[in-house]
């Protein structure tokens, strides 16, 4: 009896997504000080550019508000926007109400929704994903989030659990419960 290879791809796709939603980057996102915590470094509006060891930008951090309670620790970001760059300019945009910077880790968490858009450049296409708490490893540029996603391209709009984007594999994937409308209508002519 030959086993249904349809089983063994569900089975190697659920082990595939419960490592990722399970994994180092999937890590709980540091808890926000008591609101009477006072800061030993607050700064109001303020841009990080970061280079790599050859001297090119990787990433551009800014937002209205850091507050960081114990030297080189977690720092507490209002407003953020994260440029991701790579050598041929901005690669991705994400923008939240609030996260959590921990350089150490070269982690960013955000809290609450989460907006992403990727620009178009050449044969890639604009890329815009709404989600909730992500979390992007700013060493490898894996983007992680185990909330609803949506993704939307022209001609096509996707709807479903969990994300993982890869902008090394040029890779998007929303993980589970997953709809996906193609369409090749402009957006202005589709039916509501």
């Amino acid at each position: 009896m030959n086993p249904d290879p349809r089983r063994a791809l569900l089975a190697a796709r659920l082990l595939t997504t419960g490592l990722l939603l399970a994994g180092p980057a999937a890590a709980e996102p540091p808890a926000e000080p008591a609101a009477d915590a006072e800061p030993t470094l607050q700064i109001e509006g303020f841009t990080a550019h970061v280079t790599g060891e050859d001297g090119r930008p990787t990433h551009r951090l800014q937002g209205s508000r850091l507050r960081e309670y114990d030297r080189d620790a977690v720092q507490f970001i209002d407003d953020p926007e994260l440029d991701l760059l790579d050598q041929r300019g901005l690669n991705w945009t994400w923008r939240a109400p609030r996260a959590a910077h921990q350089p150490d880790r070269e982690l960013l968490h955000t809290f609450g929704h989460t907006r992403g858009v990727r620009p178009e450049r050449n044969e890639r296409v604009r890329t815009v994903i709404e989600s909730r708490d992500v979390r992007v490893a700013l060493d490898t540029r894996l983007t992680t989030s185990s909330a609803s996603s949506t993704l939307e391209q022209p001609g096509l709009f996707q709807r479903g659990t969990g994300l993982r984007a890869d902008p090394q594999a040029d890779t998007i994937e929303l993980l589970a419960e997953v709809y996906t409308l193609y369409s090749d209508l402009p957006q202005e002519d589709r039916p509501e």
